[in-house]
């Protein structure tokens, strides 16, 4: 038997992760989600936390995938957690709408030995994916931590298309209110001003639903994070 898996931890002081999320906290005040400073609406919190990277790096290294497919990135400080998990010849495909958080992240994955794993599509993550489909060798694990009235399109698409994915994959959907939500309007009263969005909760309310009433599909949730599998 050989070792046993390696499980992530929380970066050390003064490594990449630590200061990438350090300097997310301290940047992203002003993120155009797309592209460039403007009023702020992207929020530092939609970054990957410490906990969510270690479960994706776990659910990664367990699973023994090779490619993963991460639709919404932000930062990019889970698909870096991922990309450790990867054997050397892995890949990961990070789908991000703002040009702004990929350039940002990109500064420290390129620091990363792992960094030279991540390739990264800035667009809109449904125009992407279809784009994606006969392009690419099948994805081992998908993230899915994007808007939540998209993340039922996302997550039947990749399911729905032959060759998505390959046999054994799991799809992994982020359930946290308001993260990654566009803005409603904007709040004119009172201070801070401030982008006011919806919480998302009905979509994710359906998702679970749905997935729940699959005949196709077994799922748990962890750390709202919805991990899905094909049943048998």
């Amino acid at each position: 038997r050989g070792p046993p898996p390696r499980l992530w931890r929380r970066p050390d002081r003064g490594s990449l992760l630590e200061e990438l999320w350090r300097r997310r906290c301290a940047r992203i005040g002003g993120v155009s989600m797309t592209g460039g400073p403007a009023s702020a609406y992207a929020r530092a919190e939609w970054s990957a936390t410490d906990e969510r990277c270690a479960l994706l790096h776990l659910l990664a290294r367990t699973g023994g995938a090779k490619r993963a497919l991460e639709i919404g990135s932000f930062c990019g400080a889970g698909a870096l957690a991922l990309a450790e998990a990867l054997p050397d010849d892995g890949e990961v495909l990070a789908l991000e709408l703002d040009e702004f958080s990929v350039a940002l992240g990109r500064k420290f994955q390129v620091k990363s030995p792992a960094g030279g794993k991540i390739r990264t599509a800035v667009g809109r993550a449904a125009e992407t994916l279809r784009d994606l489909i006969g392009r690419e060798p099948p994805f081992d694990m998908v993230v899915v931590d994007a808007d939540k009235e998209g993340a039922r399109q996302y997550f039947d698409l990749v399911w729905a298309t032959p060759g998505f994915l390959s046999e054994g994959a799991i799809v992994c959907v982020d359930m946290t209110p308001f993260k990654g939500q566009a803005p409603l309007r904007y709040a004119k009263f009172g201070f801070p001003y401030r982008w006011e969005a919806a919480s998302g909760q009905e979509h994710i309310d359906a998702l679970r639903a749905a997935v729940r009433e699959s005949p196709v599909h077994t799922a748990h949730e962890l750390g709202n994070l919805l991990v899905v599998r094909r049943s048998g």
